[in-house]
């Protein structure tokens, strides 16, 4: 079985407790992925909103040096997406909260040269770059021209967490394919969920620019009105497929990030959510695209 995870917090995570990648008792760990034929997972560097300039960069540096010490110190086992290595597992850095580039396009080419894949644009609040979903506000004249130079780089950009307005306003900017990393469908009835799921409109828009979107394990953005666990994610996959976006829909799980029910903690639970979506009558040709193919096709197209 094969998985491509586009979004979790563990190196994050793994660097402020100073425990390994390789063996912990987190969600994820090198050492229970390697069950897997495969498995690419997108490593976010979460910078906090009330990270701002150069405490958000070298934040980020730091969380990036642990990144890269732990694929050397473990590089029989895991190594970085799209190079030569034949291990099974491959990791992609990403930033969650655009502030880590300090507030300048300067700590943009930082950020690519230290080789982030994708940006996450904000967190909860406004930043440099725009407002995020639990704050007022659009993308601001510096937000526009870090979105433009980004493109220029092949920086994949994130819309999770944009505000309404936000996400609206990078439409406009952007020319590119994107994607909404760890965000459901907007069909969760409480007030986190409504300000952080997406539209029927938004996911219109997203589908229309060959984008992509990852299923969100976070129980705040997932259950509601009875439906918990495996029940929550087949009802999101369910409205997704309803929209049309099966070639759109991917794995964002949030590992080691927020709340999770139990029927998806741990990474080696990723077979047996496989197993009971199966069993719930979806066919394995959909299920090897939402776990690995949709994402996979999306970075090899889009990097």
């Amino acid at each position: 079985m094969k998985v491509f995870d586009l979004h979790c917090d563990t190196i994050t995570e793994c660097c402020k407790n100073n425990v390994s990648l390789y063996d912990n008792d987190m969600h994820l760990s090198l050492n229970r992925m390697q069950k897997f034929d495969e498995y690419t997972q997108v490593f976010a560097v979460w910078i906090r909103d009330e990270m701002r300039g150069d405490v958000a960069r070298q934040y980020f540096d730091e969380v990036a040096d642990y990144f890269y010490e732990q694929i050397a110190e473990n590089d029989k086992t895991v190594s970085v997406f799209g190079s030569n290595s034949e291990t099974k597992v491959k990791a992609i850095l990403s930033v969650e909260g655009g502030s880590a580039c300090g507030g300048t396009l300067d700590g943009l080419t930082h950020l690519f040269n230290r080789g982030v894949k994708l940006i996450t644009l904000t967190w909860n609040s406004p930043n440099e770059i725009a407002s995020g979903a639990f704050s007022e506000g659009g993308f601001t004249a510096f937000g526009k021209d870090f979105v433009k130079l980004a493109e220029e780089y092949g920086i994949i950009l994130d819309v999770s967490h944009l505000n309404r307005e936000s996400f609206y306003d990078f439409i406009k900017i952007s020319d590119k394919p994107f994607v909404a990393s760890h965000s459901n469908a907007d069909i969760v009835e409480n007030p986190k969920g409504r300000k952080r799921n997406l539209t029927d409109d938004q996911i219109k828009l997203i589908k229309e620019r060959d984008g992509i979107i990852g299923l969100n394990f976070c129980r705040n953005f997932l259950e509601s009105d009875g439906f918990f666990g495996i029940d929550s994610l087949v009802r999101q996959i369910d409205y997704f497929l309803s929209l049309g976006c099966e070639n759109n829909i991917a794995l964002g799980s949030d590992y080691d990030g927020c709340s999770i029910h139990s029927d998806f903690i741990g990474v080696e639970k990723m077979e047996e959510v496989y197993k009971k979506l199966n069993e719930k009558g979806y066919r394995k040709a959909l299920l090897d695209k939402i776990f690995y193919g949709n994402a996979r096709r999306f970075f090899e197209d889009n990097i």
